[in-house]
Formats: C-alpha cells, structure tokens, sequence
C-alpha cells in the first residue's frame, strides 16, 4: 500500500473521494441531496467522489462537508499545535 507521504496531488484528491463518498452514503445522503444542499452540480460531486475531479476547490469541498455533516473533520486537517518551548520560556 502507498504511504499517504507518497501520493501525488491528484491521487490524493482521488482518495478523499473515495472517503467522502463513503461518509456520505453511512449518513444517508444522496448525490443529488448532496449538490442541492451545496449549490454544487451532481456532476461536480460525482466527479469527486469517482476519482475524476483532478482538482476541486476548498470552497466545494467544504460545501459538500458540510452536506453530509462533516465540516468538523476540517479541524483534523491541521490541528492547533500546543505553544513552542521558546514561546514559553519568553511567557516565564
């Protein structure tokens, strides 16, 4: 299996959706609900969860995040670092 470190750009749009397809069919939704709710085409979102969209702005996917109910997953994509050592020593 390739390490995520590995993967391109656009392997990398591929895997996410394949994931988000996954999450939105465990929540119920369809495409079509899907790109209602985001004022997204259906083509759009198939066309991400399918592999074929090589490159999807943050806009829509955070559209479609929220969609499914999933916006708070953006808040694992970088997670707020504790203070650094030297901010600290500074703040003693």
């Amino acid at each position: 299996m390739v390490q995520i470190e590995d993967m391109s750009n656009v392997d990398l749009v591929a895997l996410l959706g394949e994931r988000y397809k996954d999450y939105r069919i465990r929540m119920g939704k369809s495409q079509k609900e899907v790109a209602e709710f985001s004022g997204l085409s259906v083509f759009t979102v198939s066309q991400f969860e399918n592999g074929s969209a090589k490159n999807i702005t943050l806009d829509s996917l955070f559209r479609m995040l929220r969609a499914i109910g999933m916006i708070v997953a953006v808040d694992k994509l970088l997670e707020p670092l504790p203070p650094s050592p030297a901010v600290m020593a500074k703040l003693n």
